[in-house]
């Protein structure tokens, strides 16, 4: 999808390392190793990220690296857009989608960081009439996309709806920090 939105491929390609990896630091030459790409096509669309405020860079010894602005005001979305558009969003949204038609699929900060803070952090929300069962099988599958572990659970709309009200801690340690909803609307996230 966003291959077709944005013309270089290489563009896509640094952006996702840069923002699935948010607190990682890059050279050029590092960045052609990982990603397999001519330096030329590596070192222009830095120099293009970073004059779009969505990258920074510094010098340290000999080199110039590269780190995310966390000032860039778009980058939220952007990270959103990159997540949905990859292997681990679209067999989510087919999970929610095809599989059990949830009402709403929301992926938490702790999974895209990788850090979890304590033991109400999970990875991804489901919220809809789901049957857990059959939704192992297809988060086992899912874990082996992505090679880690998906702390997932499962609410009903109704339960969502009341923990909300209550502000239930579970609910809120997720509504209250960054989030990407995979579906449903923002609306229904209002507290």
């Amino acid at each position: 999808m966003l291959k077709n939105l944005f013309i270089s491929k290489v563009r896509i390609k640094v952006l996702e390392q840069f923002l699935f990896n948010p607190h990682e630091e890059y050279h050029v030459r590092g960045l052609v190793r990982i990603m397999d790409e001519e330096i030329n096509a590596i070192r222009r669309e830095l120099l293009n990220l970073k004059e779009a405020g969505i990258l920074k860079s510094e010098n340290k010894g000999n080199k110039v690296v590269y780190t995310v602005n966390p000032k860039c005001p778009i980058l939220p979305e952007l990270v959103s857009m990159l997540y949905k558009d990859s292997e681990f969003g679209q067999n989510l949204y087919r999970i929610g989608t095809k599989v059990f038609n949830a009402e709403m699929i929301i992926v938490s900060k702790p999974f895209l960081e990788g850090k979890y803070e304590n033991n109400l952090d999970v990875d991804v929300l489901f919220i809809g009439d789901i049957d857990v069962r059959k939704l192992t099988q297809e988060m086992k599958d899912l874990e082996k996309i992505v090679n880690r572990e998906i702390r997932y659970s499962v609410i009903t709309l109704k339960d969502f709806e009341f923990a909300k009200k209550k502000r239930e801690p579970f609910l809120m340690n997720i509504l209250e920090r960054e989030k990407i909803l995979m579906l449903g609307s923002e609306k229904a996230l209002a507290v």
